[in-house]
């Protein structure tokens, strides 16, 4: 999946990412969230900038990751991306003065993933920072993955949280449906 992701060519994955991000704003679950918790892309991942863009300007609360180094994950507001710096492993985070945003305060997670299952797996990077903080919170949670990593099934353990929705350039699903 990381050699996949890594020769795709870079028109197809902006073209992906936009489509992905209009997919998104659409979708019931971010028009009625208020505060919504995202990623913040890196250049290989679907691209979340101008989501938190848009975000921003629909008056959202607007939180991203801070990671610890023990694998904890707090969501911590934003006003703008400006107030970001490379952190953990070169991925761009709040300071942790940005204010903390509990996580029954979340309305929407937009989780990464390198791949997806039709019934809400994912594949992550291994770090299981996602899982342990879904499994902290009753938002509903969005899954970005591009089409072709989109797979049938994903072997998964007990710790691992299943994502409500999948999102792909190509397609919406719930994922509680295709079970």
């Amino acid at each position: 999946m990381l050699a996949q992701r890594a020769s795709q060519p870079a028109a197809e994955k902006s073209d992906i990412d936009r489509r992905i991000t209009e997919h998104v704003l659409k979708n019931e679950a971010y028009r009625r969230a208020s505060c919504v918790f995202t990623y913040v892309a890196t250049p290989q991942e679907i691209d979340t900038h101008a989501l938190i863009r848009q975000a921003l300007a629909d008056g959202k609360t607007v939180c991203v990751p801070l990671c610890g180094a023990q694998g904890d994950m707090t969501a911590h507001r934003i006003q703008s991306l400006d107030m970001l710096h490379k952190g953990m492993r070169g991925i761009a985070e709040p300071d942790e003065s940005a204010p903390r945003v509990a996580p029954e305060e979340i309305d929407l997670i937009i989780v990464p993933a390198l791949a997806c299952d039709r019934t809400g797996f994912r594949l992550g990077y291994g770090g299981g920072y996602y899982d342990r903080y879904l499994a902290r919170s009753s938002a509903l949670s969005i899954a970005l993955c591009a089409e072709v990593r989109l797979l049938d099934h994903l072997p998964h353990e007990p710790f691992d949280q299943r994502c409500h929705w999948i999102i792909t350039e190509r397609r919406v699903l719930h994922a509680y449906d295709e079970q």
